[in-house]
């Protein structure tokens, strides 16, 4: 399953967002890619969010997987070590595509 994310993901946009990933786990998909590809703005509120996604996935056994290698992305991802709990590609189908182990 793909849950898209576009725009600003900030205070204002947070809980559209984790509504949408809540409806995307408990649907029970083995494969969560969360498309940050179109992202302008990654603040600190989505950060969080994917935190509390990883949560979510690892007590259903999901395997989340982060699409949007750009800077905006992983700037702040490295910075929180969040890149060491999620796997990002360059696209979805890359992620779609992967094994489940992290890119290079």
């Amino acid at each position: 399953m793909v849950v898209g994310l576009t725009g600003e993901l900030d205070m204002m946009t947070v809980e559209p967002a984790r509504t949408a990933l809540r409806e995307a786990i408990e649907v029970g998909a083995p494969v969560v890619v969360l498309d940050l590809t179109g992202l302008q703005f990654f603040a600190s509120a989505g950060l969080n969010l994917l935190l509390q996604l990883h949560d979510g996935a690892r007590e259903r056994q999901l395997d989340v997987r982060v699409a949007g290698d750009h800077r905006i992305v992983t700037r702040p991802m490295e910075l929180t070590g969040l890149t060491e709990l999620f796997p990002v590609y360059p696209s979805v189908a890359v992620a779609l595509a992967a094994s489940g182990s992290p890119p290079g």
